[in-house]
């Protein structure tokens, strides 16, 4: 009974991650799945910078309007979450345009957060780029989905959340998170400030996540995801690891994981959302 309330059941979870590199079938398999809303974030398919500001406005568009239409056509709401994504250096004229068009698309309401952003080598860049677009989410009062660094990651992840506070932000989900940067963000003693365990085969495995999760158990800052982009993963990691967690971990606490805590971070969507059985 539990397995089936959780995996089948239409509705009962949302999932974060990168739809623009996800096929139809894809999508088409997140419904059969139960899944009915998803949280998508922006990353690009390149870390070589990109040429102009406009280019970016090509990707908030897509994201926004496109990508919205294209799972709206298979059963799927969409909730996009924009950005400048980490590991992009770039001149300060083509930086300064493309925050003007993540301003734009905020402004009218067509998404929902900002993300990934963060730290991903820590670069002078990084750094800048993370902090002005904080300014930004401070500015609609809009929480953001941070990318946890790739390199230095307990002493970036440390920048990361002095930042936040900083910036007044009080709602965000750290992403691809391990064992030792989630102890940093469970320190946080802010309960919208989340952690997003990704499970996937290019990520943290079931078996690792329910061992980190055993861990600590903290059910209420704890956002499991599948993360899934550009790279090779499966797209049911998320709901294998809802199978193992099952005979080990109460109903409410999973609920909390694979739902509620994606809606403490981002309360907008549940004016959205509407359960469909």
């Amino acid at each position: 009974m539990f397995r089936k309330k959780f995996i089948a059941q239409p509705g009962s979870r949302i999932d974060v991650l990168h739809s623009i590199y996800r096929t139809v079938g894809d999508l088409k398999m997140f419904r059969h799945m139960g899944i009915r809303d998803i949280i998508s974030s922006l990353v690009l398919p390149q870390e070589a910078p990109l040429s102009s500001g406009r280019s970016y406005y090509d990707f908030f568009n897509w994201i926004c309007n496109e990508e919205t239409k294209r799972c709206e056509k298979n059963g799927l709401r969409l909730h996009p979450v924009i950005g400048i994504p980490p590991g992009h250096s770039m001149k300060s004229t083509v930086m300064d345009e493309a925050l003007l068009f993540l301003d734009e698309f905020l402004s009218d309401k067509k998404a929902i957060g900002i993300g990934e952003i963060g730290m991903g080598r820590g670069t002078k860049e990084e750094y800048m780029i993370f902090k002005r677009q904080l300014s930004v989410a401070h500015k609609f009062d809009l929480p953001v989905i941070v990318q946890s660094p790739k390199f230095d990651k307990v002493a970036l992840t440390s920048i990361i959340l002095k930042e936040l506070k900083k910036a007044k932000i009080e709602r965000a989900i750290i992403d691809h998170c391990d064992k030792d940067t989630l102890q940093l963000v469970i320190r946080n003693h802010n309960d919208d400030i989340k952690v997003g365990i990704t499970v996937g085969q290019q990520a943290i495995s079931p078996e690792e996540a329910l061992q980190i999760f055993q861990s600590f158990s903290y059910e209420n800052r704890i956002v499991l995801d599948s993360g899934l982009g550009i790279h090779d993963s499966s797209i049911f990691g998320v709901s294998n690891t809802i199978e193992l967690f099952a005979d080990k971990v109460n109903e409410e606490a999973l609920q909390k994981m694979i739902y509620d805590n994606c809606v403490d971070v981002f309360p907008g969507i549940s004016s959205r959302i509407k359960i469909s059985l």
